[in-house]
């Protein structure tokens, strides 16, 4: 079995120079996922290259539903998904097994490039692993944890600061009947950037945590224009713990309505409470899936 996604910077690629980052230099296209393998009904699933991570489909998955999110769990607030293991891990290994109720995962984190950060520092990942599970309480309920572990080090003017990075989260998902319930929680260790680091001893902030939640229902209307409206609060809290004191809170109200012939019109208000002042916003995205 072999898979592959592509990302496009619609902005870039198209010369929109006000909805893109100019000064970043990423390109106009990345690949999202891109690995191999192959799967037995008998030994499991075994996979390699760039792929979600273990600790991503086991607890980051079941809140990262809406758009504006990702703020508070391991897979957004790291220093880079696929770099630091916690999202689409480059240069990966994956292994799961197990039944319809109960399956458990395994992943391993190769040595990988360096990944250049503000001024002079660079972050290198050195290896990692993780386990992780997933498990049917119920036909409606499924719970989910994960482990990781990722040795790193960042370098910089002629110093050099290893680290242990360690993430240990869970999530709880119940779809019952119209309703999507799901909550995520996750403590982090020399894993979040600290904005107010002095130096590279400080730059990861030794201990943090992050709590995501949303509350959706569906109506299914199933009509000549609209498939279905699902109105939802959801919400995050991400705090650095120690000299890196600091916290992000999110409140969001939304709504996502499905039409027929693939498109679909997402809204929300985020009401935003962070030791930056982050002003309040709203955001929109229409999508359109073939």
């Amino acid at each position: 079995m072999s898979y592959g996604e592509l990302g496009v910077n619609t902005g870039r690629a198209m010369g929109w120079n006000d909805h893109y980052d100019r000064d970043s230099d990423d390109s106009a296209t990345t690949r999202r996922q891109v690995y191999f393998g192959f799967e037995s009904d008998r030994y499991g699933r075994l996979t390699a290259g760039k792929q979600n991570s273990v600790y991503y489909d086991t607890v980051g998955v079941s809140t990262d539903v809406w758009d504006y999110n990702q703020f508070a769990q391991a897979p957004g607030v790291g220093i880079d998904g696929s770099y630091d293991g916690s999202y689409r891990a480059r240069k990966s290994l994956r292994y799961s097994n197990g039944t319809e109720d109960f399956t458990v995962f395994a992943g391993w984190l190769f040595p990988d490039d360096d990944l250049h950060l503000d001024g002079p520092l660079d972050y290198r990942r050195r290896n990692g692993g993780s386990i992780g599970f997933r498990w049917h309480l119920t036909d409606d309920l499924t719970l989910g944890a994960a482990y990781a572990n990722t040795s790193a080090e960042i370098k910089g003017s002629g110093d050099q600061q290893s680290f242990r990075q360690q993430l240990t989260g869970s999530s709880l998902t119940w779809t019952g009947g119209d309703w999507y319930l799901a909550v995520g929680a996750g403590y982090y260790d020399d894993f979040v950037p600290d904005p107010g680091a002095d130096g590279l001893n400080d730059y990861l902030a030794s201990d943090a945590y992050g709590v995501e939640y949303i509350a959706r229902y569906s109506f299914q209307l199933d009509n000549d224009w609209v498939q279905s409206i699902k109105p939802f609060v959801a919400g995050d809290r991400l705090k650095r713990l120690g000299s890196a004191d600091a916290q992000s809170n999110h409140q969001v109200l939304g709504v996502t309505t499905q039409f027929n012939h693939g498109f679909r019109l997402d809204l929300e208000r985020i009401f935003a409470n962070t030791s930056d002042s982050e002003p309040d916003s709203v955001l929109a995205r229409l999508r359109y899936d073939f």
